[in-house]
């Protein structure tokens, strides 16, 4: 699947059932369509729930295709999108600390809603997986609500991830959004446009590393 493809919602989603039904490699594949699928817009909230919805939607439609192996391919599936998600908060905390780095250039109102958009990483993920069990079916219906609820519990490698960077980003947040002030700098933009921009750019060439790391290995 090419990155210079821009997929619909629509299209994401039907990508995921496939891959889902397909079988073998769920994990690594939809960390590698979830993440493709994030770069294609801004990492901001309201574009990271809908992309979460589409692919979670499309695993749901796949998992009840392999009725004999629907808790391993729900299972392999949100853990690829959680793997994905990890490396989004990676991507958002480059970019947080860049736009910090300069205050003048970028508003306080920019940075915050930048760690707004992290710190609900972990909670838009689990949530959309709530919203899309509710309206499954049978087996997958049970399936995924148990998994949701297990993360509620335990937590997920993207929740570990915001909390490692969130306090550290905090501070530099508050130092940068100071730096704003004294400078006069106006907030009269879309909040938070810049850093998402700049955490979509990251996340690709994050992608672009690891696919290049894949491709490596498979060589060897």
């Amino acid at each position: 699947m090419s990155n210079k493809q821009k997929l619909t919602l629509e299209e994401i989603k039907a990508a995921a059932s496939r891959l889902v039904q397909a079988g073998g490699e769920v994990r690594e594949k939809l960390r590698e369509l979830t993440m493709q699928a994030l770069t294609q817009g801004e990492l901001a909230e309201r574009e990271i729930r809908e992309v979460l919805n589409a692919i979670t939607e499309g695993v749901s439609l796949g998992a009840a295709l392999r009725t004999d192996q629907v808790k391993s391919a729900l299972t392999d599936a949100l853990h690829g999108m959680d793997d994905a998600l990890s490396q989004a908060a990676e991507a958002m905390q480059l970019a947080i600390k860049e736009v910090a780095s300069d205050a003048k250039e970028f508003g306080e109102r920019d940075l915050q809603q930048g760690l707004h958009d992290l710190k609900k990483l972990e909670a838009t993920f689990l949530e959309v997986i709530g919203r899309v069990a509710e309206r499954a079916n049978g087996l997958v219906k049970q399936e995924m609500t148990a998994i949701a609820e297990h993360s509620r519990r335990i937590g997920t490698d993207t929740g570990e991830r915001v909390k490692a960077v969130a306090e550290d980003l905090g501070n530099r947040v508050r130092s940068a959004a100071h730096d704003a002030a004294v400078v006069g700098k106006s907030a009269a933009r879309e909040v938070g446009a810049r850093v998402a921009s700049m955490a979509s750019r990251k996340l690709g060439e994050i992608a672009a590393r690891l696919s290049e790391k894949a491709e490596q290995l498979k060589q060897k």
